[in-house]
C-alpha cells in the first residue's frame, strides 16, 4: 500500500467516524480511528477547507477551552438511487449521505422495454433535480442500481434477471455515458446486507434473505460483502428443496426452491379457494422450507444475525415457529448460542440505504 492509499484509507476512516455522528473533537476522533492527533487534524483540515467538514465553535461558557467539533456535510452528497424490486415500476430516490430521502419519482416499465428507455428516464430526472432550487448546493457523488439478478463483475453484464431487455448489457457504462457520473450495480439481497452492516456496525456475520419476485440471499463474512470471482457467490434460487413437481419457469429443472419462497409461490395464500386447513398446511409447508434453506446457510457461514425481508415474506411472523422449529434442531449450536433473527419490516428503505452506502464507499472526496 503506498501513500495515496493510505491517505484515502485515513481519510475514509474519518469520514466514516463522522458521517451518523453528532459532532466529534479532533480527540475523538482520534480515539475511535486510532490514528495520531496529527493525522486526524491533518486530514479535519483538509476536509474543512474542501467544504466536507464544518467546524462548530465552542460556546466558551466552561472553564477552560472546550475543544471544537467537526461535523460531516451529509446533507451536501447525495447519490441516484434505482431500485427494479417492484413488478412493472422502477423506483428513482435521491438520498444524502446521512440518508436522509431528498426526492422520490417512479416509472411505469415492462419486460419488453428498452434499456434506453430507463437510462434517458435516470438522466432526465437528474437534469431537472439540477435546476432545483433544492440542489443547488447539492453534489451528485454517484448512481446506484438494484437489480432482481445477478451482475457479472468480471463483464460488466447484467445475468439472470427477470428483467430480460437489461440482460447481458453494460448498463453501468449506459448511464455514465448518459448522466457523466459513476455508476454502480448490485444484487437486491447484497444491497440489504451491505446496508444491515452499515447499520449494525458491530455484527460482522449477517445473512440477510431477501424474497420479491426472486429469492436471493446477501451475506457479509468478517464485516466483507460475499460476492465470489464473478459476483455469483452465494446464488440460492435453484437449490432442490422445493416442490418436486414443480417445473422452473427459468432452468427448467424440478424443485427449485425459488418457486416456493418467492412471490409466485408465496401469493398461494391469497387464493380464495382455500380453505382454513389447506391454508395451514401451505403455511406449515413454505415455514419448513424456509427453515430448511436456513438451517443450510446457517451451518455454512455461521451468522450472529439473519435478517427476513422482501414482499414475498412480509407474513413471516406466521412462518416464523415453523422456521425456528428446523433452525433449533438442524443448527443446536448456533442457535443454542444465541442466533437472532429479525424481520425487516422495509426492506425498501434498506435497498435504498444499501445503494447509498455503495456510492458513498466508492466516492473520494480529496
Amino acid at each position: 500500500m503506498d501513500v495515496t492509499d493510505i491517505k484515502s484509507a485515513n481519510v475514509r476512516k474519518v469520514l466514516d467516524t463522522l458521517r451518523f455522528s453528532s459532532g466529534m473533537t479532533k480527540r475523538d476522533i482520534a480515539a475511535e480511528t486510532n490514528l495520531s492527533f496529527s493525522t486526524v487534524s491533518n486530514i479535519c483540515n483538509d476536509l474543512q477547507n474542501s467544504d466536507i467538514l464544518y467546524e462548530v465553535k465552542s460556546s466558551g461558557t466552561s472553564i477552560g477551552r472546550t475543544p471544537d467539533k467537526f461535523h460531516f456535510y451529509g446533507s451536501k452528497f447525495c447519490s441516484i438511487c434505482v431500485e427494479l424490486q417492484q413488478e412493472n415500476l422502477l423506483r428513482l430516490s435521491v438520498l444524502d449521505f446521512a440518508n436522509n430521502r431528498l426526492f422520490q419519482s417512479q416509472l411505469a416499465v415492462t419486460a419488453a422495454d428498452d434499456a434506453a428507455r430507463w437510462v434517458e428516464f435516470i438522466c432526465e430526472t437528474q437534469q431537472h433535480l439540477l435546476g432545483s432550487p433544492l440542489f443547488q448546493n447539492v453534489e451528485f457523488a454517484g448512481v446506484g442500481i438494484s437489480i432482481p439478478g445477478i451482475y457479472d463483475r468480471e463483464s460488466g453484464r447484467i445475468v439472470n434477471n427477470s428483467y430480460r431487455n437489461i440482460n447481458n448489457i453494460r448498463l453501468a457504462d449506459m448511464v455514465k455515458a448518459k448522466t457523466g457520473l459513476p455508476c454502480y450495480i448490485e444484487n437486491e439481497a447484497n444491497l440489504c446486507a451491505i446496508s444491515m452492516a452499515q447499520r449494525h456496525s458491530g455484527v460482522k456475520n449477517i445473512l440477510y434473505l431477501y424474497s420479491s419476485a426472486g429469492l436471493g440471499i446477501g451475506i457479509v463474512c468478517e464485516g466483507n460483502l460475499l460476492r465470489g470471482k464473478n459476483g455469483y457467490a452465494a446464488e440460492l434460487s435453484h437449490i432442490p428443496l422445493g416442490n418436486p413437481e414443480i417445473i422452473c419457469p427459468f432452468c427448467g429443472m424440478r424443485g427449485c426452491i425459488e418457486n416456493d419462497l418467492a412471490q409466485r409461490g408465496m401469493d398461494v395464500f391469497h387464493f380464495p379457494s382455500l380453505s382454513d386447513a389447506e391454508r395451514s398446511t401451505l403455511l406449515q409447508d413454505r415455514g419448513h422450507k424456509l427453515g430448511e434453506l436456513l438451517a443450510i446457510l446457517v451451518n455454512l457461514f455461521d451468522p450472529q444475525t439473519i435478517y427476513i425481508g422482501g414482499s414475498a415474506l412480509e407474513n413471516y411472523p406466521l412462518l416464523a415457529p415453523y422456521v425456528t422449529d428446523v433452525l433449533s434442531r438442524r443448527c443446536r449450536l448456533s442457535y443454542g448460542r444465541g442466533l437472532y433473527i429479525e424481520h425487516d419490516l422495509d426492506s425498501a428503505k434498506t435497498i435504498q440505504n444499501g445503494i447509498n452506502q455503495i456510492v458513498y464507499e466508492n466516492w473520494y472526496p480529496l
